[in-house]
């Protein structure tokens, strides 16, 4: 089925509705999307087809066996591929394309095209195309009255509207020049300059030299001078493609376009300003979601990036191999697309000619999961690109010579992006010869070694080393480059030091060394650092101390830390860091006495983990970190270490036995009440730490205090709360009324070895749990009850349940019709007979823990059968290297695979 109409009418995004739909998604085992474009070659979509399917790249040359891939892939399943944007006229080439798909389809397989021309829909189609028309005038002018007189935009007069919608009369029914002639308006506020865009020339064009779209082309003539050579540059990349903002602005940096309106403003936040400058303007598009959820990329409309390619000129190309390196004689700007395996010999000897050169950007083609170098090197790649394991065979890596015969020739280059490019084993000497480069970028090669010259490179702003995992060392050069602002060694594995020399980038603004994991300590001098607003460790499982004298990085924004597990302390003074936003760790005591008083003057956003509140012996300190006050602040979790709250002569669980008595050791050491007279203060502690009703995420570990405090039993106190996590709180014996959180999704409750019912109080009235989803009651040794409500249907949302280890229980509240998920043990007596008896009726997916072999229940054989995925983890066993250490052997059988897939994993194997 075709989807036919003009660009920028909607049909990818049709398409994308009818992709994601909910139904489509059940009624196909395997939902295939393909962007085409401009080159309809049957062995390049057949492995992007590949590609789409298993997720990984594909580096099979040859046809037969691209064939014979995609037909065990396909084979059995029903399948919808989306083929987007599509301009093939030639009949023979779908026609082969099709006979693959027929061969390999099941019944009820579909195809979707979408097309700008009907042609291709009469070629392709075997039913009647969808013919998307063009919106009304009143829907054009929806559109564009929300963007030009939205919030800070236009006054919205009658004498403007009446203009506003003769101008929408000129958008040809196209939602994309209805949204940007919006936007333009938005900043025009005077009727004389909206009857100026009215009566514009450039509506009259002839047919034949109207290829851009004159509202487009209207957007861009009436940009600011100062966004201008910005949105032309972006024509060097490829349509469909996605660039990080923080890429972009560094390359604008690099040429110079970025203007100092205000001495107030850094130069990276007046780039950010541009982008979203361009984005409210709709010339670009937010790209994908990062795994936190944050859009920190853009992309361009086809449309837009023609408009680009068009004022750009000759001083904006892209080059790729199809196009035989071909470029402008006048190209400033160039990139160059590479879509294969690159061989030992050198793909870039056009780059010779570029004496004009001044940007050159590298783009191995598509979201590459592996690089292979001659069947023989392969890179392995993480989601972003960056390189996370590479083979020792450097043989056929790139002499330095070879990178040096590109260099020579490119004397006025400002920016240099070789990203991927996995020739490059060794920075060329010449390359301290670079004086204008100011953009490095040589990201996920196999560079072991930065040469001292690097230092000579005195205007270089942004550097980027990021995944280069052979990187040793760096040079104490690296001090001399004086207008350094961005230092990127993310991902350096190898590397075990910074140079002392660091502390010398009085510039630099960002330094992100995170997954650096043998990196023990920072050298002292970065706290001279003044001018650094963010410094990122995340990962740095290795990293034990920071800077003593941190509280003098008087412009840190940012200091993230997470998963700096050996981190034993925070460096005392870091309350005079007013700027500080990000501090998603802080650790009490410590040799550095720390106090948690240090957390009342810092407004800190997101999340933040406090550690070792043991150590807190005043609760007025608890008070005086002021966290009611962080209104930015979204999720908390509050840690104690109980073991130093027992009695002399008691046990510690970091001793305890993993055998089939495992429960009676927790109740013996867990709810003895004879803990140290310091326990009892811990009540006061949690008391005070009450976070903002902003809060979305919530966990209490390690609690010893009798009761939960107050502001967890009044819930108006925590109306956003989302997730929340009680766990080891060994000595409460009853819940807060968590049944009235509006929000709650995921509630998990662990070792509350005291709780001895869950009844009316934990659901605090009719209409509990309204939107949870996930619930977990797991080690709950002396529960016994778990009554349901007469009040409605209990927890109506529920789709995964855990439950374990709660050997007293007798009986569940419900048979949980909406759970599709449930995680148990193998051993649960209560749980087999309820299943025995049909509760879970609606049940899709099954882990089980405790797993014997030889001795399976029947009622889970016909489980395992009937469910859409399992998994099964066998009960831990001595490794024969190392008798103490357990494993566990987990099976799992997915819908994706035929039949059974086997995975070792070690695991614990509690829930």
């Amino acid at each position: 089925m075709a989807i036919v109409g003009l660009g920028g009418l909607g049909k990818t995004t049709l398409a994308q509705l009818v992709f994601n739909d909910e139904k489509v998604c059940q009624h196909f085992r395997k939902r295939i999307w393909v962007c085409v474009s401009d080159e309809f070659d049957g062995k390049r979509l057949t492995r992007s087809i590949i590609e789409s399917i298993t997720g990984s790249e594909c580096n099979l040359k040859d046809m037969h066996s691209l064939q014979r891939i995609l037909r065990e892939q396909l084979r059995g399943e029903r399948f919808l591929l989306v083929l987007d944007d599509v301009w093939n006229e030639d009949h023979e080439k779908w026609d082969r394309l099709r006979a693959l798909l027929s061969g390999c389809a099941t019944r009820g397989s579909k195809v979707i095209v979408t097309t700008r021309s009907a042609r291709v829909a009469s070629i392709m189609g075997t039913v009647s195309p969808h013919l998307l028309n063009g919106l009304s005038d009143q829907d054009c002018w929806v559109l564009f009255e929300k963007r030009a007189f939205g919030f800070g935009g236009a006054v919205k007069t009658p004498n403007l509207v009446a203009i506003g919608k003769d101008i929408v009369s000129k958008c040809a029914g196209l939602p994309l020049a209805a949204k940007a002639l919006g936007s333009l308006m938005r900043f025009r506020r005077g009727e004389r300059e909206w009857v100026a865009v009215k009566d514009n020339e450039i509506w009259r064009l002839p047919e034949h030299e109207n290829q851009i779209l004159p509202s487009l082309r209207l957007s861009y003539n009436h940009l600011p001078s100062r966004l201008k050579p910005c949105f032309a540059y972006c024509s060097i990349f490829p349509k469909n493609y996605v660039v990080r903002k923080e890429t972009l602005v560094q390359l604008w940096m690099a040429e110079g376009f970025l203007i100092h309106d205000y001495n107030s403003f850094e130069t990276e936040d007046i780039g950010n300003g541009y982008v979203d400058e361009l984005l409210e303007r709709s010339l670009f598009q937010n790209g994908d979601e990062d795994t936190d959820g944050v859009v920190r990329q853009v992309k361009m409309h086809d449309l837009v990036h023609d408009l680009a390619h068009s004022v750009a000129g000759e001083e904006g190309s892209v080059a790729d191999e199809a196009s035989g390196y071909a470029f402008r004689e006048g190209c400033r700007y160039l990139s160059f697309v590479y879509d294969r395996p690159i061989s030992e010999s050198k793909p870039l000897p056009f780059l010779n000619e570029a004496n004009k050169l001044r940007s050159f950007y590298f783009i191995a083609e598509g979201n590459m999961k592996y690089l292979q170098q001659n069947g023989a090197q392969v890179f392995r790649l993480d989601a972003e690109g960056g390189m996370l394991e590479a083979d020792n065979n450097k043989e056929k890596a790139s002499k330095p010579a070879e990178l040096s015969d590109i260099l020579s020739s490119l004397k006025l280059l400002r920016a240099l992006h070789l990203n991927r490019y996995p020739l490059i084993r060794e920075i060329p000497v010449l390359i301290g010869k670079m004086k204008h480069l100011r953009y490095l970028d040589l990201s996920s090669t196999i560079i072991e070694v930065v040469p001292p010259c690097v230092g000579l490179l005195h205007n270089l702003q942004t550097l980027n080393l990021s995944c280069c995992r052979g990187l040793r060392m760096l040079p104490d050069s690296i001090g001399q480059l004086s207008n350094l602002l961005t230092l990127d060694l993310e991902g350096c594995s190898s590397l075990q030091s910074l140079p002392g020399s660091i502390g010398c980038l009085k510039n630099l603004r960002k330094l992100d060394l995170s997954l650096s994991q043998y990196v023990q300590a920072l050298p002292a001098s970065l706290s001279r650092l003044s001018n650094l607003q963010d410094l990122r460790l995340r990962h740095c499982y290795s990293m034990r101390d920071l800077p003593v004298k941190m509280k003098d990085m008087k412009s840190l924004i940012h200091l993230d830390i997470t998963s700096c597990v050996e981190l034993t302390c925070i460096p005392a003074g870091i309350g005079q860091l007013s700027s500080l936003r990000t501090l998603p760790i802080f650790i009490v005591g410590g040799k550095t006495n720390c106090s948690l008083k240090e957390l009342g003057s810092l407004s800190i956003e997101g999340q933040l983990y406090i550690k070792h509140l043991e150590n807190v012996t005043n609760p007025h300190e608890a008070k005086e970190a002021n966290l009611k006050e962080k209104q930015g602040l979204r999720s908390l979790r509050l840690s104690w270490d109980k073991n130093v709250y027992r009695a002399p002569g008691q046990s510690s669980d970091d001793n305890l036995s993993d055998d089939e008595e495992f429960g009676s050791y927790v109740i013996d050491f867990l709810l003895l009440h004879n803990m140290v007279p310091e326990a009892d203060l811990v009540d006061d502690v949690l008391e005070n730490l009450q976070p903002d009703t902003n809060i979305s995420e919530l966990e209490i570990e390690g609690y010893v205090g009798k009761k939960f405090p107050t502001w967890m039993m009044d819930l108006s106190l925590l109306p956003n709360l989302v997730d929340l996590t009680l766990d080891s709180c060994i000595r409460c014996e009853t819940l807060p009324p968590l049944g009235q959180l509006p929000h709650l999704k995921v509630l998990r409750l662990r070792l509350l070895c005291a709780i001895r019912c869950i009844d009316s109080s934990f659901y605090g009235g009719h209409a509990a749990f309204p939107v949870l989803e996930e619930l977990m009651i797991s080690m709950m040794f002396m529960l016994q009850e778990w009554s349901g409500t007469s009040e409605g249907e209990l927890f109506p949302s529920l789709t995964k349940l855990t439950l374990g280890s709660c050997p007293l229980l007798r009986e569940l509240p419900s048979n949980f019709p909406s759970v599709k998920h449930l995680n148990m043990n193998m051993e649960d007596e209560l749980l087999l007979s309820n299943l025995q008896e049909g509760a879970f009726p609606n049940l899709k997916h099954l882990h089980v823990g405790e797993f014997d072999e030889d001795s399976i229940p029947e009622v889970i054989s016909l489980l395992m059968e009937s469910v859409e995925s399992y998994s099964v983890e066998s009960k831990p066993r001595p490794q024969d290297d190392d008798p103490l250490a357990m494993s566990s052997l987990c099976f799992a059988k997915y819908p994706v695979y035929a039949g059974t897939t086997i995975l070792p994993i070690f695991t614990p194997n509690r829930f």
